[in-house]
């Protein structure tokens, strides 16, 4: 009977969790709308319609594609090995560890620039 119990309240808490994970969502959308509706219906200015429109689509499209996009696991060659990671875990020093990690990451396949030109 306790077994039932606590699979219930996970199954509670995990439907809790998911409606409240989409509040923020609902939290820009109507910010959204507002937005909309002061610059369609209460400034109504040709300029801004144009402009305001163009911009809302974009965020729009950009917003619904981040929302329902699956999120993506990280290629294997992009994990610590287990050795560099006992490595990293046994050092105490920060300076240390943040070197390790930047001659581990020289490793990768990965090209970036800095302001120095590096």
């Amino acid at each position: 009977m306790r077994r039932g119990w606590k699979m219930a309240l996970s199954g509670g808490l995990r439907y809790c969790r998911q409606v409240l994970s989409w509040v923020p969502v609902l939290v820009i959308v109507l910010v959204v709308l507002w937005s909309y509706y002061a610059y369609v219906f209460e400034l109504c200015l040709v300029v801004y319609l144009i402009l305001y429109h163009a911009i809302f689509v974009f965020f729009a499209w950009t917003y619904w594609k981040s929302i329902f996009t699956l999120p993506q696991q990280p290629n294997q060659k992009f994990h610590l090995s287990y050795t560099d990671k006992e490595r990293y875990e046994n050092e105490e020093r920060p300076e240390v560890q943040k070197q390790m990690l930047v001659e581990m990451a020289k490793k990768l396949p990965v090209y970036t620039r800095t302001g120095s030109g590096g």
